[in-house]
């Protein structure tokens, strides 16, 4: 994970996101901790960001689920 000056990017495999396919390259701008659901056996968060092509150029926005565990943690509550 690469933080930004607005979010951090990831590199998704596709079994690491509902749903699509392919490998996804984006920026998260919004992590939804409150919309996370419990599916096969483990968390998946709702995610609102850029989708990203491999030569950094933004290719529109994408709104998905990904798995919790490719996503830092949330940070503690002030």
């Amino acid at each position: 994970m690469k933080p930004t000056d607005h979010g951090f990017e990831v590199l998704l495999a596709e079994a690491d996101y509902r749903y699509g396919s392919g490998p996804l390259r984006m920026r998260v701008e919004v992590v939804d901790h409150a919309g996370r659901l419990y599916l096969d056996g483990e968390f998946w968060l709702p995610v609102h960001g850029t989708r990203l092509r491999f030569d950094g150029v933004e290719a529109g926005t994408v709104r998905l689920l990904v798995r919790a565990t490719r996503l830092p943690q949330r940070p503690p509550a002030q």
